[in-house]
């Protein structure tokens, strides 16, 4: 990953009109992000939908922009934003009429958010993300526009199971390893992007009645 003050010669400028389409790097699957600043740029909507896209191919501000449906220049503002919080890199540049258009990419496939509490103070880091998985969905679901929603569209099964708190970190940790083959997983250019969400946490209180004994 290129840090901030480094040189940014290395990234070679090619002639588009000569240069093969811009691939996505090899990136590291995984990245720790605890800093103010990586919290503040993951706050905005906006950005999140930058990463996202981001994460599967390199991308100009021009791009995103006609994309998400914003003016280039505010696209290149919070590309300026992400770079700085260490979440985007440069990983190509074209020259197009004699202007050179810089392709970000991702500095990991996947963020992996360790936010103190006196970094996000009363807002839960936690609770964000899942609203964040909430509103994808939603947007998904709503551009089936009627059709059916099968597994090819969206698969979640939610449930709630009495353990004993050692088995459920058994579980948690299986979880975890799952999400790891997947940040792992070679991206296919010809595939489908998924999104996937994996979480278990301690049911609320009012569930939490001892369980009923056997009957005589």
């Amino acid at each position: 990953m290129r840090r901030k003050g480094e040189d940014t010669d290395a990234v070679e400028e090619i002639p588009a009109a000569s240069a093969a389409p811009v691939v996505l790097p090899d990136l590291p699957p995984t990245l720790v992000i605890n800093t103010v600043e990586q919290y503040k740029a993951l706050a905005d909507p906006v950005r999140k939908r930058i990463l996202g896209i981001l994460q599967h191919h390199p991308a100009t501000a021009k791009q995103l922009a006609d994309w998400l449906g914003m003016a280039p220049g505010t696209a290149g503002h919070q590309l300026r934003v992400l770079e700085a919080a260490g979440l985007v890199q440069v990983v190509a540049r074209r020259v197009v009429n004699g202007i050179i258009a810089k392709y970000y990419a991702r500095t990991a496939r996947i963020f992996l958010a360790e936010f103190s509490p006196e970094i996000t103070g009363v807002s839960s880091t936690f609770l964000n993300r899942v609203q964040s998985l909430r509103d994808e969905l939603a947007e998904t679901l709503a551009k089936t526009e009627g059709a059916t929603v099968d597994e090819s569209t969206a698969w979640m099964e939610v449930f709630r199971v009495r353990l004993a708190p050692e088995r459920a970190r058994v579980y948690q940790e299986r979880l975890a390893a799952l999400i790891e083959d997947l940040a792992r997983e070679v991206s296919d250019p010809a595939g489908v992007v998924y999104t996937v969400g994996a979480t278990i946490f301690r049911a609320p209180p009012y569930l939490q009645r001892e369980a009923a004994p056997p009957d005589e």
